[in-house]
């Protein structure tokens, strides 16, 4: 069966030497072949690629390999009843109903054509609710065998074959190159940091014991700013903590004293409101360390604890310190991020500095994705370069409401900036670097690919314009272009299943 699919491969490049897609996707692209042919059409929902074999009159033919494949996710289509229609000379009609996909994505046909002359061929799928309509051609129906037509079209030079039932194995997806308006661009390096006053270290004041009261943040909880993040017991009694506790409790004896003295009529009331004003003062003073008496927060039975607070509201990005451990003054216990807005900090080249200030926006990816994040909010432009990486910095706002970028993540991007640039643009993830070369594989058939070296221009992560290479309105390999590259290499498995031929 190998060689069987390899000959029926061979066949398919010389059918597809003639079998490029048109400008418009609507258009089908029909062709004859020795008395054969191929064609390759998008409707708004499906693509149809389609080999037909010779007709003789009155005679069966081999089977016709219909593969129909839904562009939504370019997937094969796995149920639905199809009607092929053909319609020839004098009103002779010939209708062939399959009820179901023979394998997934493949309907087979054998129609008999009972009039020489030509014949008009139409496909009509009807799944997902819908009747989906769907072109073929026009073919040529022979009055015997050997009128059929002997001579062969040579392939296109350098066609990659991929047949369908690999595509549809891999993520796979074709964009159309269209004409697009995009600026200029800087390629830079970067990081993702926290904007000033984004980003808190807390560290413990005192030394002590991390107490086991009640439940205690973990890493990725959201907590408020002013919340207790933990309790600690002070254990030395030489740091300003245990001064400052000492000196809430001489305040509290002295207003107790006083409150006695008053009552008792042996002082003035300005002596009480003194006494007073000092305990305020003293406990004013311990609270803003962390101080608390017992009672004013749920789960304190010492007299005196140290309350380990948030300074910022946001997420607990890492924590340190565990319940029962003991603690020096300085500990980093825990680090908390407002991740809701992020810096794009980019390093921008020495030899753009110049440009560096007419930057507007940017994009980037960041390590382990290719997915781009926007930047458009200058927050603001170094003004002396990195004498190590001779490197200048712009730092750049990011949204980022769903938190998938992190501090610390590095990014590769561009800085837009200037009046855009028009010409034809490809999707970003369709262009490939292949030993220094910009390359994009070409859909010039259902299963033909193209290897075209382009030159790119300025992008903006999603789209990145090609000076040569691509004209609008060709179908490029946007997702599975690595792949196409192994089929041209001869490195990916063609499977025993073949069409029909």
């Amino acid at each position: 069966m190998r060689v069987t699919r390899a000959m029926a491969l061979a066949t398919l490049l010389i059918y597809a030497g003639c079998d490029l897609p048109p400008a418009d996707d609507a258009a089908a692209a029909t062709h004859s072949h020795a008395g054969g042919g191929v064609v390759t059409h998008w409707t708004e929902s499906l693509e149809l690629f389609v080999e037909y074999p010779p007709h003789v009159q009155g005679v069966a033919s081999e089977p016709w390999g219909i593969h129909l494949t839904w562009l939504a996710d370019w997937k094969p289509v796995l149920e639905g009843r199809l009607v092929l229609l053909l319609r020839g000379p004098g009103g002779a009609r010939e209708e062939v109903v399959m009820e179901a996909p023979a394998s997934p994505g493949i309907y087979g046909a054998s129609p008999t054509l009972t009039e020489v002359g030509t014949w008009r061929a139409d496909l009509t799928l009807t799944a997902r609710g819908a009747d989906h309509a769907i072109p073929v051609g026009q073919l040529q129906v022979f009055p015997s065998e050997d009128a059929l037509p002997h001579d062969v079209e040579e392939p296109l030079p350098g066609l990659i074959a991929l047949p369908k039932e690999q595509q549809w194995a891999m993520p796979f997806e074709v964009a159309v190159a269209e004409t697009r308006r995009i600026p200029n661009s800087i390629p830079v390096t970067g990081e993702v940091t926290a904007p000033a006053g984004g980003l808190a270290h807390v560290s413990t004041p005192v030394e002590g014991l991390v107490l086991v009261r009640g439940p205690s943040p973990a890493p990725g909880e959201v907590v408020r700013e002013g919340e207790t993040l933990a309790l600690i017991a002070p254990t030395s009694l030489d740091d300003s903590y245990a001064r400052m506790r000492a000196d809430v409790q001489e305040a509290e004896r002295e207003a107790n004293r006083a409150e006695r003295l008053f009552a008792a009529g042996a002082i003035a009331e300005s002596r009480l409101e003194g006494a007073r004003h000092d305990l305020e003062v003293a406990r004013a003073a311990f609270q803003v360390v962390g101080g608390m008496r017992s009672g004013e927060e749920e789960g304190a039975s010492d007299p005196y604890l140290y309350l380990l607070r948030s300074p910022i509201g946001g997420v607990i990005a890492d924590r340190h310190v565990a319940p029962g451990e003991h603690v020096a003054v300085g500990t980093h216990a825990f680090t908390v991020v407002r991740p809701d807005t992020l810096w794009f900090v980019a390093r921008v080249p020495a030899r753009h500095a110049e440009a560096a200030g007419d930057v507007h926006g940017a994009w980037f990816t960041v390590e382990g994705t290719t997915h781009p994040h926007a930047a458009d909010r200058v927050v603001s432009v170094g003004s002396i370069i990195d004498a190590g990486s001779r490197a200048l910095p712009v730092r750049l706002a990011v949204a980022n409401p769903g938190g998938e970028l992190k501090v610390g993540m590095l990014a590769e991007g561009h800085l837009l900036l200037g009046e855009p640039v028009e010409g034809v643009a490809v999707p970003t993830p369709a262009i490939l670097d292949e030993d220094g070369l910009s390359v994009v594989y070409v859909k010039v058939g259902g299963e033909a690919f193209q290897r075209r070296v382009v030159e790119t221009g300025p992008s903006d992560g999603s789209w990145t314009i090609v000076h040569a290479g691509v004209a609008s309105g060709e179908q490029v390999v946007a997702v599975g272009a690595y792949q196409v590259r192994l089929a041209s290499l001869g490195d990916v498995e063609i499977s025993d299943h073949g069409h029909p031929h």
